[in-house]
């Protein structure tokens, strides 16, 4: 057994609900060998899940459930996500050509040439994926499929809510006979002031995505290395300071006079603690990167890339910083 066969076996034996959805963005992602991807990829994940567990700053237990845990539940969805993303770039640049592509278009159509004979011609190297697209499309037509089913079949390929309306619309446009030059003029006019409009968007909301990264990579490291410092250091003072004596005594004095006092030494596990701080880091980081995708991109999926730089900057962060605080308040 060769192995792509190998690749194709493994992927025949995963849900089929999982396997459709990952043939589904494979297709948007124009992924011919996605049963080789989904394997290597979860394989890559399992081996990063058990290196990145027994490497971290935390105790064994954490350690084995984080190993448990990335080993299981992380190979399906990080190959999904990594074939989603690359859909995902591939329709931005689609988008990003669109207007031009469809003026082009237009172009070619006042010039006498048929609809097919005007999507080959404008289907140039720098339009890239949209390219590839319009010169499917034109040879479905050359070989005899309707021009409207190939445009309908070309928008199912896409995945593009932008893309799929332009073409849905030219393609009801030439079923009702209307001035197709005159209509891409107009989509691709459409087409740019949507494009602007979303980047006009995404600059107002700018400053809402700095400062969510700004308070979970920086802010959350730097109060919680301050606040485990201090529950260290009280601890410590509490320690050295011979409480069960003063204890002692005051119970002697306060029975004399009446009334009892009674000393208690925190009941505080500073590695616990330490722990939880990098635990809760850890948690704030990857929420922050998802929040900033659905901000910015309207998605959850492309935060995905962000969380590993996002937690190796916080956390990293946060022992510089502790180690910091430790230096400096040991001079005094």
């Amino acid at each position: 057994m060769d192995r792509n066969q190998l690749y194709k076996t493994i992927f025949d034996h995963l849900p089929q609900r999982y396997k459709d959805l990952v043939e589904k963005e494979a297709g948007y992602a124009k992924i011919e060998q996605y049963e080789k991807l989904v394997v290597i990829a979860g394989l890559a994940t399992i081996i990063l899940s058990l290196v990145g567990a027994f490497l971290s700053p935390f105790d064994r237990n954490i350690q084995i459930a984080l190993a448990v845990v990335g080993a299981i539940g992380g190979p399906l969805p990080a190959a999904y996500l990594l074939i989603s993303i690359k859909a995902e770039k591939r329709k931005k640049k689609m988008e990003n050509v669109l207007a031009d592509a469809l003026r082009l278009t237009s172009a070619n159509i006042k010039a006498g040439n048929t609809t097919e004979k005007a999507l080959m011609l404008s289907a140039r190297d720098e339009f890239g994926p949209l390219a590839e697209e319009f010169r499917h499309t034109a040879m479905e037509v050359y070989a005899g499929e309707p021009i409207n089913k190939s445009l309908k079949n070309m928008e199912k390929r896409v995945k593009s809510p932008l893309f799929s309306e332009t073409i849905k619309l030219l393609a009801d446009a030439i079923d009702a006979g209307a001035n197709t030059a005159d209509l891409l003029e107009s989509s691709a006019e459409d087409v740019r002031k949507s494009l602007e409009l979303r980047d006009e968007i995404k600059s107002s909301i700018r400053m809402y995505t700095v400062f969510i990264m700004m308070a979970a990579v920086v802010g959350a490291p730097l109060l919680f290395a301050i606040s485990v410092h201090m529950a260290h250091e009280t601890t410590e003072m509490w320690e050295d300071s011979g409480i069960e004596d003063i204890d002692q005594e005051g119970m002697d004095v306060g029975s004399e006079i009446g009334f009892d006092m009674e000393f208690e030494a925190p009941d505080l596990d500073t590695e616990f603690f330490t722990q939880f701080a990098m635990m809760a880091i850890a948690i704030t980081n990857i929420f922050a990167a998802l929040l900033i995708s659905q901000i910015s991109n309207g998605n959850l999926k492309y935060g995905a890339k962000y969380i590993p730089i996002f937690l190796a900057v916080s956390l990293t962060l946060f022992i510089i910083v502790r180690r910091g605080v430790e230096s400096l308040m040991g001079g005094f």
